[in-house]
């Protein structure tokens, strides 16, 4: 049960984020369908104990997939489906706890396990948005490639 009301929850933030982008109306159900594909599969590996960063470099790249279908179904830029759809996979609470870290440094002044905290919150957030880049970026270098790989 809880699976279904996070992918609802992520599916309702992706209607938002497509409302902002002016996504036209017929198009929100594929960013929807791409957004429960992508985030579903990354919140099931992450309950598998599979690790955040290999999750959601998943999660990005089957929606990524997706959004190239899609954009040759509709003939609309993939960029236009993909961004909307992804957004709900960004790490925004180890941003965060890294930002209130390094303000409680600030604060409070250094100390050890502070610098450490804030350093583990940090590179989790760098990891986890490097996993969403590589994962959109795989579809385009797969099928919008102009020269042979070889």
């Amino acid at each position: 049960m809880w699976f279904i009301e996070t992918v609802v929850l992520s599916c309702i933030i992706t209607l938002g984020w497509t409302l902002m982008f002016s996504v036209p109306k017929r198009y929100i159900l594929p960013c929807l369908l791409m957004t429960a594909f992508g985030f579903g599969l990354k919140t099931a590996l992450v309950y598998q104990h599979i690790h955040l960063v290999v999750a959601s470099f998943f999660g990005a790249m089957l929606a990524s997939f997706l959004g190239v279908y899609f954009s040759k179904k509709y003939t609309l830029p993939p960029k236009a489906l993909i961004s909307p759809s992804v957004i709900c996979m960004m790490p925004g609470i180890a941003a965060y706890k890294a930002m209130v870290s390094m303000v409680q440094i600030g604060y409070f002044g250094f100390s050890d396990e502070l610098f450490s905290q804030m350093m583990v919150y940090l590179f989790e957030a760098l990891f986890v948005t490097s996993g969403l880049v590589l994962g959109l970026s795989i579809p385009g270098l797969l099928f919008y490639r102009r020269r042979a790989i070889v």
